[in-house]
């Protein structure tokens, strides 16, 4: 599919979940997978975005992942912090930090094997703020430093919130994926759900029985005082968001566009009278709670 097909593809799913949000649209008449018609926003930030990606590494710490095109028209990217689960290296989460990059966002995803204590992850972001900052850097002014949020797989989903909590307000949002249970802890990757006051979606698989199955994710969403929502896959299991990311990536990446970038048809899939996620029948375990 060439990038214009796909643009005029997404248009025509992303007027479908405007009609189902209450705004007027017609669907898209070309619409033949019943399931993207059901589920129009899914289907459509399930999709690559129009961003070509580029990589580049930050010596062997991080692994970078951005538009090609950095700053077209002017835009400033959002940045997008990554840490990898127990023994795992970006170079195993293609589809995750690949898809984020080609809506836009700037990725770094460090490459250490252990991420608990959310260190390099937090570094992460201090690194492409000062890129943005250096007139020597392909960053310089093109990232939009105010909107940054953190991602993370396993150990690496507890590194994201533990880097989120010590960031002071500089990470605005968190997506822990098969956040461990608290029994799989390790000394020094501790953290109090119960302090996070940014807006967190918890994700998980139904088959994740051990790690992180979705009574675990249940009461970490409890636990959170204010904006989260919470759903696990069905048929996913603890590594499914490795390689092209399973069905993760379609609301992963709405969630980003939602809290990074204002995207209304974004936010239909978690907010409003009647939050796509809720009824999608992929998924179970699903809940929203005070997003605006």
């Amino acid at each position: 599919m060439t990038a214009k097909t796909r643009r005029a593809w997404r248009a025509g799913v992303l007027a479908l979940g405007l009609a189902l949000a209450g705004t007027a649209a017609a669907p898209p008449a070309h619409a033949a997978n019943p399931i993207e018609a059901v589920y129009p926003i899914e289907a459509a930030y399930a999709a690559p975005g129009t961003w070509a990606v580029s990589t580049a590494d930050v010596g062997t710490a991080y692994k970078l992942y951005y538009p090609t095109d950095l700053g077209a028209g002017g835009f400033r990217h959002p940045i997008i912090t990554w840490g990898n689960g127990t023994n795992a290296v970006p170079a195993q989460y293609p589809g995750v930090l690949n898809q984020l990059a080609s809506w836009g966002f700037v990725v770094i995803a460090s490459t250490s094997t252990g991420t608990g204590t959310g260190n390099e992850i937090l570094a992460g972001v201090d690194h492409l703020v000062a890129a943005n900052g250096d007139p020597s850097s392909v960053f310089h002014a093109k990232l939009d430093t105010a909107r940054v949020g953190a991602v993370g797989h396993s150990q690496g989903a507890g590194g994201s919130v533990r880097a989120t909590l010590a960031s002071n307000g500089s990470i605005r949002t968190v997506v822990p994926i098969a956040l461990p249970d608290p029994v799989w802890w390790s000394p020094g990757h501790e953290f109090d759900i119960s302090q996070l006051t940014v807006p967190v979606l918890f994700l998980g698989g139904v088959n994740d029985f051990f790690v992180a199955p979705p009574r675990v994710l249940t009461t970490y969403y409890n636990q959170v005082p204010g904006a989260a929502a919470k759903a696990s896959l069905r048929n996913a299991g603890h590594n499914t968001i490795q390689n092209s990311g399973g069905g993760f990536l379609g609301y992963l990446t709405a969630w980003f566009m939602y809290q990074l970038r204002d995207d209304a048809v974004a936010r239909g899939a978690f907010a409003g009278g009647s939050p796509e996620l809720i009824g999608n029948t992929k998924w179970s375990n699903q809940a929203t709670k005070g997003l605006p």
